[in-house]
């Protein structure tokens, strides 16, 4: 009788044990699935912000990458808006202001996206966010370059699920916005200070921008900041000599 109990005991035990080997080890492996999901989602979106800045600079009129959804969705979100005050040594300012979009993934509450020629991945209900590539923004030793990216496309589809997702871009278009002149007040060498005010709607993301600016090299200054927006100048401890402001258009197709 003893050793049918024992017999039962050490059966239970067995069970039990391989259950909870059964429910740890499978929640770990969910865990990591879900990582090596993301990871490879921002590896993607690298190549991604590689392949637009190719477009930027005009070395491709086209380019295309492929993304696998895993599970997640694809948007192209109307979040996030720029205006650029330029202010010239004779005090006039030069105001410029335009959608920028965001090319977003999510996945577990987790956004990883391009906007503006930076990468980002951010977390819902976290203050985890940050830039993780910064924009084609340069401003040291007298020179400010600024190279926005406007992306425009179906704003309104949201594409989600399993499999692979194409993804082109294309060079719509591009405009110099500064300097206005080749020479006389609105040349490239006739500026005083560059302010920069990003703005966003439904998903802020002006907190990791925030931290970017304050941590960029350059003479960089945050001098605003709210939920929804932030603004940051150029040249304030600086003169600046060399001034040049370009906007891409980058028209965005699925496939």
């Amino acid at each position: 009788m003893s050793d049918v109990v024992g017999f039962v005991l050490m059966f239970g035990i067995i069970l039990t044990s391989v259950g909870l080997v059964a429910t740890f080890g499978l929640s770990e492996l969910e865990s990591f699935n879900e990582n090596q999901q993301l990871n490879n989602a921002e590896r993607t979106f690298d190549l991604i912000t590689r392949s637009f800045t190719e477009l930027e600079e005009s070395q491709a009129t086209t380019r295309t990458d492929a993304i696998d959804l895993s599970g997640g969705s694809l948007t192209l979100s109307p979040s996030s808006s720029a205006t650029v005050n330029v202010t010239a040594d004779s005090g006039k300012t030069y105001t410029e202001s335009f959608p920028l979009n965001a090319l977003v993934y999510e996945n577990n509450d987790i956004r990883i996206g391009y906007e503006s020629g930076a990468l980002f991945r951010v977390q819902e209900r976290s203050d985890a966010g940050l830039i993780t590539s910064g924009p084609g923004f340069v401003c040291s030793d007298g020179t400010a370059i600024l190279s926005f990216v406007t992306l425009e496309g179906d704003t309104e589809r949201q594409i989600g699920g399993e499999g692979t997702l194409r993804v082109t871009g294309r060079l719509a278009d591009q405009t110099l916005l500064y300097p206005v002149s080749s020479s006389g007040t609105g040349n490239a060498s006739t500026v005083d200070t560059i302010e920069v005010e990003l703005t966003f709607s439904g998903e802020s993301r002006a907190r990791e921008w925030a931290n970017y600016f304050e941590n960029a090299d350059g003479d960089w200054t945050v001098t605003g900041e709210s939920d929804t927006s932030v603004t940051v100048q150029c040249g304030a401890s600086t003169d600046l000599d060399s001034v040049y402001i370009r906007r891409s258009i980058i028209s965005i197709a699925y496939s």
